[in-house]
């Protein structure tokens, strides 16, 4: 029997992720490969640096060869592997790449080694960092990112543009909230004996850096709720929760739960918080989350917040579906299958959850709006359209315990920025009702 092919499944892989329009998430969750763990692990993280890099690596492609004909598809795919795993991945080695590669072209055989040899070449003489670090090539070849995106950013961040994108492009930060202080010392000792720790947050020491979440998952630690996976942005919307007063929450877009943790972990005992969620799958994710982290006051219902008639409640959390820009470093065909115009969409959907919630707050109740994007037009745009409409809502007063570094200058608002705070790009404003 063959032994199974880590580049063979990846060339597989990527070529229905370039004849589709499917994310790659669900690309490769569907297929059935046999490979062994370590190889998947090879295949998947090469799948994802190569469609990260595709655009620098393509242009240093081009740069290669001197014929006007494009290779075919599947040729093309194996120099972006190929080029990606030289330029790129520093775990393989040179010669094992080029043989490697070269072994699935067919009778492109010869042409696919010249172009990997030439590019082991440029990067070897230091054209590749030349070509890095040269401003009069556009920013979106050199970060390998789609114009539109670079070109929106600099005007929201001028002459933070380029550390943004050298942050998008680095590994994502890994980290766990300790839901309890009951067995912190305990689990600081094991992650540290593990070699897993790498660190406490220094915005909130509830939150730890970890080297690896696979080990996490498997401990007894997190199945029993006194840990859970998340990245310290997402705790934006609890500096908004109020102190006293809310009997009655509703998480309209809740899974995968750990907002509605929150929710639960903040109110008082007496309180009830509402999750829905417009997909029964994902509401099943808030149903687990919340089981697993020891929490029962909780009633879950499918619904579209768009549209759903909801019971008149204290207090209602929008963790709005936006362009998810926060989390790109996660998904790294994000920026090449999110379009211009989707932006206006996802505006308009905010804007009418909003609409739609605002209805059913209680006098002096209030909205928590939070997405997972720092993209300014869609949150602080959101926002205004919601304020220019509903004159009978306000933006409530700036946490006071929320850390400087997350609050805006000029309104009462949180978000944080890959570039600035080590961690996803999140968003959280209060809306209180007058």
């Amino acid at each position: 029997m063959k032994t199974p092919d880590s580049r063979k499944e990846a060339l597989d892989l990527l070529f229905r992720w370039f004849k589709t329009d499917h994310y790659i998430d669900h690309i490769i969750n569907e297929s059935k490969g046999n490979l062994s763990q370590q190889g998947r692990r090879f295949r998947d993280a090469l799948i994802h640096r190569t469609l990260q890099w595709q655009r620098q690596t393509g242009a240093i492609i081009d740069k290669q060869y001197k014929q006007n004909k494009k290779p075919p598809l599947h040729i093309r795919i194996l120099l972006l592997m190929g080029a990606t795993e030289i330029l790129h991945m520093s775990g393989t080695k040179d010669h094992g790449t080029v043989h490697a590669v070269v072994s699935l072209a067919g009778h492109h055989r010869a042409f696919v080694n010249a172009i990997l040899r030439k590019i082991i070449q440029f990067r070897d003489n230091g054209s590749f960092s030349g070509f890095c670090n040269d401003k009069s090539i556009k920013p979106g070849i050199r970060f390998s990112f789609p114009d539109w995106l670079t070109d929106r950013w600099s005007i929201q961040f001028g002459d933070e543009t380029e550390t943004l994108l050298e942050t998008l492009n680095q590994p994502p930060t890994r980290m766990i909230r300790l839901m309890t202080d009951k067995n912190r010392d305990l689990f600081l000792k094991d992650l540290n004996e593990s070699g897993n720790y790498a660190g406490i947050n220094p915005w909130r020491n509830d939150f730890v850096f970890v080297h690896s979440i696979q080990s996490i998952l498997e401990s007894d630690y997190f199945i029993k709720g006194h840990i859970t996976v998340q990245d310290v942005s997402a705790t934006l919307p609890e500096y908004f929760f109020p102190e006293k007063g809310v009997l009655t929450a509703c998480d309209v877009c809740s899974a995968p739960g750990g907002k509605s943790a929150a929710l639960l972990k903040h109110l008082p005992p007496e309180s009830i918080v509402r999750a829905y969620d417009s997909d029964k799958e994902r509401l099943k994710q808030t149903k687990d989350t919340l089981v697993r982290l020891n929490h029962t006051r909780f009633e879950l219902e499918e619904a579209d917040a768009r549209t759903f008639i909801y019971p008149q409640s204290d207090l209602f959390l929008v963790d709005a579906p936006c362009s998810g820009f926060g989390v790109i470093r996660k998904r790294s065909d994000l920026r090449w299958r999110r379009k211009p115009e989707e932006i206006d969409e996802l505006r308009d959907l905010q804007f009418d959850i909003l609409s739609n919630v605002s209805r059913f707050v209680k006098p002096a109740g209030r909205i928590i709006y939070s997405t997972c994007t720092f993209d300014r037009d869609e949150n602080f745009g959101t926002l205004s359209s919601f304020l220019d409409e509903h004159s009978d809502f306000e933006l409530d007063v700036q946490p006071v315990h929320a850390p400087d570094a997350w609050k805006d200058p000029a309104l009462p608002v949180l978000r944080t920025l890959p570039h600035r705070h080590n961690c996803e790009g999140s968003f959280a404003a209060c809306l209180k009702r007058k």
